[in-house]
């Protein structure tokens, strides 16, 4: 009797234990910039024109964009127009409507921009190391920008591989 009662008593717990799951992630809080807090159209254009090509003959084009949650930092990722997989892009910086200029002075292949904070950007850097094919790097660091007390951008972290 007791063997049935431990059998039972165990499969109820691993019977209620099935259902549970740590919770979740909270929800990101609501996007409240407005167009009106970041670049003009026209002030993006210009600072991609303004970019130095990669490569000659070159041409960057937009490839993605952002803002932290305190609409002070703004992003804009771009690349070239016929990208291979380990092309030079490079990140623009904005405040309002003014240029803080790129994350830094030469494109570098492997960039992504991961989520914004509440008042820094992190852009993830990866790197070949070897003979390491171009598909494939395994060098990789993080680098949180924000807007300096001097309104200029600052980068919080070293950057890696530089």
């Amino acid at each position: 009797m007791r063997l049935v009662l431990a059998v039972l008593v165990s499969a109820g717990l691993l019977t209620a234990g099935c259902g549970w799951s740590p919770p979740g992630a909270a929800p990101p809080k609501p996007d409240t910039c407005t167009p009106a807090d970041g670049p003009t159209p026209d002030t993006v254009q210009r600072a991609i024109s303004g970019t130095p090509p990669a490569a000659p003959g070159a041409t960057w084009t937009e490839v993605a964009n952002g803002h932290t949650s305190d609409c002070r930092l703004y992003w804009v990722q771009i690349g070239p127009t016929a990208p291979q997989p380990d092309s030079p892009q490079q990140v623009l910086f904005f405040s309002g409507n003014t240029p803080l200029g790129p994350a830094t002075p030469e494109p570098r292949p492997y960039i992504s921009v991961l989520t914004g904070g509440e008042d820094t950007v992190q852009v993830q850097y990866q790197w070949r190391q070897g003979d390491e094919a171009p598909c494939c790097p395994t060098g990789i660091g993080t680098v949180r920008f924000r807007v300096g007390q001097d309104g200029k951008l600052e980068a919080v972290d070293p950057i890696p591989n530089s």
